[in-house]
């Protein structure tokens, strides 16, 4: 089954994408993440997203496009990226999503792939 983690990032973990210093220490959990997905032959696809202030919130009331900055969720965690896994279960993804960076200080959220017939 395909699955998605939805890396969603403490604040502070974050800001270190913008800090010179630290940003090669922050990103090496990451990668070497990655890594271990690849090696296990169950990466399909992922990618580090912009930050939240990058984001546009699109909605539609009464016919009517909506268009703002900026994503507005009550969490103070951040969506800072996703990996799609192939696994056999779901209890095998959530044990993949635990060993996710995000998962130390914010959390991952580990949502089956909707298969719709007649699409690969």
């Amino acid at each position: 089954m395909k699955v998605m983690l939805l890396a969603n990032e403490a604040p502070q973990d974050f800001a270190l994408r913008d800090n010179k210093e630290k940003f090669d220490g922050y990103m090496g959990e990451w990668y070497a993440f990655g890594d271990s997905l690849t090696k296990e032959g169950i990466f399909l696809d992922g990618a580090a997203l912009e930050p939240p202030a990058s984001a546009t919130v699109v909605s539609v009331r009464d016919g009517k496009r909506k268009v703002e900055d900026g994503p507005f969720p009550d969490a103070k965690e951040q969506l800072g990226g996703f990996f799609i896994i192939e696994a056999p279960n779901i209890d095998a993804a959530a044990q993949w999503a635990a060993k996710c960076p995000a998962a130390k200080k914010g959390f991952v959220d580990v949502r089956p792939v909707m298969e719709i017939e007649g699409e690969e």
